[in-house]
């Protein structure tokens, strides 16, 4: 064996071309660095091995994923398989590996049915959608614990669903009053007769969950209307289009965030945050953001699995993935040994203050303190 070959089907057109691309270069970094040091060294015994990636355009759609992942895992006979972006995708990618005993190293599909399939060869790295809303509500237990009222909105969509029920399961554990249940369908033009109904039961906290322009709506509507809230928290809020849009009203809304370019995880798996970023910069053609983290992320636990299995064989990988426990500039590692679910990965917790992303929890990482109640519902 001369090389280690890493495969990837990746949106490079359609839909998700833009978010595919920064997996990519954020892929294409990690090659260049471990090929820099070298290689992987699969045997102790052996020299280390370069590293040759091989990528695929899915198009953004389903069943050309399926097509890609066959020929990366059939005709490229590819060592380490690397899946796409997005939960569609990589539930799709993920049979077809499935049928093939192929590990699918799984770096951006975070929907929940993804590890409910029973589906034994996915090594899942980014937290579960499920958990996403949850961290707000965690730190508005530890920053108020008398705000015990959440009202929830949620588009129709399987991933708004896998939040939706996450933040249902939290409040019936901590005994929290859900004043709210409203769904609705994306693409609404107008959330004000929905937003009507805090007004009748007001509550501490509004979370929602939908496409980013119902959560850019839905966060504009909650401006001007000022509901007597104490906290709002948007999945959409994270991102740099919110701010832009919502400009000062921003502040104070409060988002999960799987990574952010500032939070300093103590890695001791892989390279520090400042080497990645410098790397990164120093040859990417789009920004850096949680896409191409990920993807970097996905060669360094590949990586350290093959050191520790030994060996490329996937069934060796499978169980190194299952025992590996360590840190890399994306956070804390583990998974559920069965269903390859990320059990230690924590959400961010992020909030627009002065016109900048803060991230506000968890403590270990906080940059900022949360600004709580408000500011702007409460002006």
């Amino acid at each position: 064996m001369s090389h280690i070959s890493m495969g990837i089907a990746v949106s490079l057109s359609g839909r998700y071309s833009r978010l595919g691309r920064q997996v990519l270069e954020g892929l294409e970094c990690y090659v260049r660095d471990v090929n820099a040091t070298g290689g992987i060294r699969p045997n102790r015994q052996e020299p280390a091995l370069p590293v040759s990636l091989v990528v695929e355009d899915d198009e953004s759609d389903e069943a050309k994923v399926r097509t890609c992942t066959e020929k990366l895992i059939d005709q490229d006979r590819v060592d380490l398989l690397i899946g796409p972006y997005g939960s569609g995708l990589t539930l799709a990618a993920a049979e077809v590996a499935e049928a093939r005993q192929t590990v699918v190293w799984n770096h951006s599909g975070s929907s929940d049915e993804i590890f409910e399939c029973n589906l034994s060869w996915l090594v899942g790295i980014l937290t579960p959608a499920s958990l996403y809303l949850c961290a707000i509500l965690d730190l508005l237990k530890a920053v108020d614990p008398t705000a015990r009222r959440v009202a929830l909105f949620h588009a129709r969509t399987g991933f708004a669903a896998d939040m939706a029920a996450g933040v249902l399961r939290w409040i019936e554990r901590e005994a929290y009053t859900l004043t709210l249940d409203q769904t609705y369908r994306s693409g609404t033009q107008d959330f004000r007769p929905l937003l009507a109904a805090l007004d009748d039961d007001p509550p501490d906290v509004v979370l929602s969950v939908g496409r980013v322009e119902d959560d850019i709506l839905l966060g504009r509507q909650l401006c001007e209307l000022r509901p007597r809230i104490k906290a709002a928290g948007l999945v959409v809020a994270a991102i740099s289009r919110f701010k832009a849009e919502l400009q000062d009203r921003a502040n104070g809304f409060f988002a999960p965030s799987q990574w952010e370019p500032q939070v300093r995880y103590r890695a001791d798996c892989g390279p520090s945050e400042e080497t990645f970023l410098f790397h990164y910069l120093k040859s990417a053609t789009v920004p850096v953001d949680y896409p191409a983290v990920q993807g970097y992320t996905a060669g360094i636990i590949a990586q350290r699995c093959v050191e520790q299995a030994g060996s490329l064989d996937q069934r060796a990988l499978r169980d190194a993935a299952s025992r590996l426990r360590c840190t890399t500039l994306y956070g804390p590692y583990a998974i559920d040994a069965d269903t390859g679910r990320q059990t230690a990965h924590p959400m961010l917790v992020t909030q627009w203050q002065h016109g900048r992303k803060e991230i506000v929890w968890p403590p270990q990482v906080a940059e900022a303190r949360p600004l709580y109640p408000g500011p702007f519902w409460t002006e």
